[in-house]
């Protein structure tokens, strides 16, 4: 079962990392998990952290992660 970069932090957050889990897809998947996360963010579904432009962006659970 492929855990897709999945992670428990220190503070029992689960969070994941998006290279992780477009490792193995082709571009036109690629792109619309990308929009799909930019939604989930805008919903408040998520939070995404980046370290730097073009580095690995980490999706945590959001503030209204069950409510949608």
């Amino acid at each position: 079962m492929p855990t897709y970069g999945l992670q428990r932090g220190s503070t029992g957050a689960q969070s994941f990392s998006f290279l992780a889990l477009c490792k193995n897809k082709n571009t036109k998947e690629v792109v619309a998990m990308f929009y799909s996360l930019l939604v989930l963010k805008k919903q408040l579904a998520v939070q995404v952290t980046q370290a730097a432009p073009y580095a690995d962006i980490i999706a945590m659970v959001g503030p209204k992660f069950c409510t949608i």
